[in-house]
């Protein structure tokens, strides 16, 4: 059990909740977890980090706003996939902070309302995209 300071830190500051994880971001990946941008571009070189980064601000978002919907969506099912189990891998290592009602392969229910979703996402043919369960 964390105490009230602590569990503020880590509410308020994701780069201190991804140092809880044992993660250490380099600056690019502190400004990314600091960013308030509803939507956010990345530049990077392979594993550079961006999957990662990516489930710390999803964990973040579903165990601290309560009733949050969080979609992995990724071109190929493999790809969603991967980003899931590492948003599951570091919740487990959280120790489930806040309570599952659902922990299924592909997606993660919290007695707070939050849900995690693994979905693939679909080319139309008019070149919008859509999500299908993978």
């Amino acid at each position: 059990m964390v105490s009230l300071a602590e569990y503020l830190k880590l509410a308020l500051d994701r780069v201190s909740f991804a140092k809880r994880l044992g993660l250490v971001p380099d600056a690019w990946q502190e400004d990314l977890l600091r960013s308030t941008s509803e939507r956010v571009l990345l530049n990077c070189c392979r594993q550079s980090g961006k999957s990662t980064m990516t489930a710390v601000i999803a964990l973040h978002r579903a165990l601290y706003h309560p009733g949050s919907l969080i979609l992995c969506l990724a071109p190929a099912p493999r790809q969603s996939q991967e980003l899931f189990a590492k948003i599951a891998g570091f919740y487990r290592d959280l120790g489930r902070p806040v309570s599952p009602i659902g922990e299924r392969k592909l997606s993660l229910e919290l007695e707070n309302g939050s849900r995690i979703m693994t979905y693939r996402a679909q080319r139309r043919p008019s070149g919008a995209s859509a999500a299908s369960p993978s």
